[in-house]
C-alpha cells in the first residue's frame, strides 16, 4: 500500500508487470532495482495511478536471498535526478528523498517499505511536494522467466 499524506491511499497493482523488484547479477556485480505501480484512485479532485521507479542500486549481495535488510537512501532532489528515480503522479518527477528497505524475502516476493518525500507538482513554484510511505510485497524478477510464476 502507498500512502501520500494523511488524505491518500493507493493499493499495489500487479497488473501488466509493472511491480517487481529486479535483481540482476553478472559475473562480479550485482546490483537491484525497484518498481511499483499502484491501482487508481482519487487524489483531491483528480483520478490517478501512481508509480515509483528506483533504478539500479549496485550491491555486494550474492543472491536475493541476501538482500533482507539491505537499505538504500537518497538525500537531495539533485541525487535523485541524477538517477533517474521517480515518482509518477500527475507525471513523472525525481524525489525530494527517500530510504528504501528490503524488509523480507519470502515466497519469490520481497517486502519493501520505502518512506520519502515526493514532489507533486514539479510545476509549481516552489515546487508542491507530499511525504509519502510504502508497504508492500511485490514478486522479484531475476530473469524473464520468472514472471510465468505469477502469471494466473
Amino acid at each position: 500500500m502507498l500512502k501520500i499524506g494523511d488524505k491518500y491511499s493507493f493499493e499495489v497493482s500487479y497488473a501488466d508487470r509493472q511491480s517487481c523488484l529486479m535483481f540482476f547479477k553478472e559475473d562480479d556485480s550485482s546490483s537491484w532495482s525497484l518498481d511499483i505501480g499502484f491501482c487508481e484512485g482519487d487524489f483531491g479532485d483528480e483520478s490517478v495511478a501512481p508509480a515509483i521507479c528506483i533504478n539500479p542500486i549496485d550491491t555486494d549481495k550474492n543472491s536475493v536471498e541476501e538482500l533482507v535488510g539491505e537499505r538504500f537512501e537518497v538525500t537531495t532532489v539533485k541525487e535523485c535526478d541524477e538517477r533517474e528515480d521517480t515518482f509518477y503522479i500527475f507525471e513523472s518527477e525525481p524525489m525530494v528523498s527517500y530510504e528504501v528497505e528490503v524488509f523480507e524475502i519470502k515466497d519469490s516476493k520481497a517486502h519493501i517499505r520505502c518512506r520519502g518525500i515526493m514532489i507533486v507538482d514539479g510545476y509549481s513554484d516552489p515546487y508542491e511536494e507530499e511525504k509519502f510511505e510504502i508497504d508492500c510485497l511485490v514478486p522479484i524478477i531475476e530473469s524473464a522467466s520468472d514472471w510465468a510464476k505469477f502469471e494466473n
